[in-house]
């Protein structure tokens, strides 16, 4: 009777760990994922604001090369860039003050096609949104 109740309960531990190891881990949940970009739209109203699309992606070890790819998953997802988000304001992020940005330059979206790690954000209305970690980008010709 004894190794009938051991090998049941053996068995049911080989079951969880199996459901376990078929989910995302915690810490996956709450760090965030690597996604694409694959849209953006001006934000009407706001200065150097984008309303962005992205894909999940993943890091394939292909050849050695690391390069990304965008996950099977087609949902596309709405993000905002967390460098974007005080531009209604000055000095835009990061302490940049749109005045002392030379002659030429200007604050520039996130480029379609490029990669960014993004963490999941609850708004105050409770809808969810991803949050893209990245540095704005300046881009211009310098004279």
């Amino acid at each position: 009777m004894v190794a009938v109740t051991w090998f049941g309960q053996l068995r049911s531990r080989q079951y969880d760990d199996a459901i376990v190891r078929s989910r995302p881990t915690e810490f996956e949940r709450l760090n965030g994922h690597l996604m694409k970009v694959v849209d953006a739209v001006a934000i009407s109203g706001e200065d150097a604001r984008f309303l962005y699309d992205v894909v999940k992606a993943i890091v394939q070890p292909s050849a050695n090369t690391y390069r990304p790819t965008t996950m099977a998953e087609t949902n596309v997802f709405k993000a905002l860039s967390v460098s974007e988000l005080s531009n209604h304001v000055k000095p835009y992020s990061y302490g940049v003050t749109k005045a002392n940005i030379p002659a030429g330059f200007t604050a520039v979206k996130i480029p379609v096609g490029s990669f960014v790690w993004c963490v999941p954000h609850r708004m105050k209305d409770g809808a969810f949104i991803w949050l893209i970690v990245n540095t704005q980008a300046i881009d211009g010709v310098c004279t």
